[in-house]
């Protein structure tokens, strides 16, 4: 998937206060209070989070490498699509592994008896378990492998963070992996979910032997190539019109059908290319159930009269 270029500085203000305090990496077991509900501010997000509720064309993506685009929702499950072709299914809730996922050379099929909902909606201290199971499958012939696994894991507050992307009102789920027969701490995933987003900022993982990872995310937004066919020509005929049409800085709307999405197109600049061709970079903003999207382009008209994106 290639992200979309994205000009921040058409969402509406995320807020201007600055960190209070560095983020620190701990050792592996959880620690209440690491973020202590403190202030009304911070309660008033724990009180209207509710479980994320992806739409189709909602992309995500990391300082790592990876990114993730959601391409489908139905029956209460999530399919996206990974940097790497990969594919994966689950639930909503992030802080149950995918049920399902499938590479070019092995595929798992996940069971949980974790509902789907665990630890929503959060509260400070909240602390919840489950076991997962899981078998992957080799393409090549290989016996399959089953893993088991027991997840314990808490709410531990709300901080604010700051990341490429931008900074954020988060509240901090950590789940610690342990061992089956002993009960030993084998590792801890720790997301930084923002209510705004309807996604994760940062996801850490500390290993009791392996090297520990961090994520930030560099850039969200939503693709539309994943809208239904209907909407997809409606949205383009809105597009094509507001740049043949439109004088700078006055905008277009463009509504799903569903009603979920909505798009205000604006073309911003006006000029030529060499051959006196006619260009114009618009901007895209949209709302996908209230959260803002916004993307930034450089079209050019062609011979039959439609405008053409440009590298």
């Amino acid at each position: 998937m290639v992200p979309m270029r994205t000009n921040r500085g058409l969402t509406p203000c995320l807020a201007i206060m600055v960190m209070s305090s560095l983020l620190l990496f701990v050792t592996g077991c959880n620690i209440l209070g690491r973020y202590p509900i403190s202030t009304d501010t911070d309660q008033g997000l724990l009180a209207k989070t509710r479980l994320p509720d992806y739409v189709p064309g909602e992309y995500f993506v990391y300082d790592d490498g990876t990114s993730v685009l959601v391409t489908s929702v139905s029956g209460g499950m999530v399919t996206w699509k990974h940097h790497n072709g990969a594919t994966s299914n689950g639930y909503p809730n992030f802080i149950i592994p995918d049920l399902t996922w499938s590479t070019a050379n092995r595929s798992s099929v996940g069971r949980t008896g974790a509902r789907p909902d665990l630890l929503w909606p959060p509260t400070a201290g909240k602390r919840e378990q489950f076991a997962f199971t899981q078998t992957i499958t080799h393409n090549d012939g290989r016996a399959p492998e089953q893993i088991d696994r027991n997840w314990t894991c808490t709410v531990e507050g709300t901080t604010r963070v700051a990341v490429p992307a931008g900074e954020f009102n988060t509240i901090v789920f950590a789940c610690s992996r342990l061992s089956t027969t002993s009960g030993a701490w084998r590792a801890t995933r720790r997301f930084y979910y923002a209510p705004e987003l309807g996604h994760y900022v940062v996801r850490e993982d500390r290993h009791r032997r392996r090297a520990n990872t961090r994520r930030e995310l560099v850039d969200y937004g939503f693709n539309s190539t994943v809208l239904p066919q209907r909407d997809q020509i409606k949205l383009n005929q809105t597009l094509q019109s507001a740049l043949s049409k439109n004088r700078d800085g006055r905008a277009s709307f463009w509504r799903s059908k569903s009603g979920d999405i909505s798009a205000m197109l604006v073309p911003v600049t006006s000029y030529n290319r060499s051959g006196n061709q006619s260009c114009r970079e618009y901007r895209s903003v949209y709302s996908v159930r209230g959260r803002i999207r916004a993307h930034g382009r450089d079209v050019c008209r062609q011979t039959d009269g439609s405008w053409q994106r440009i590298d």
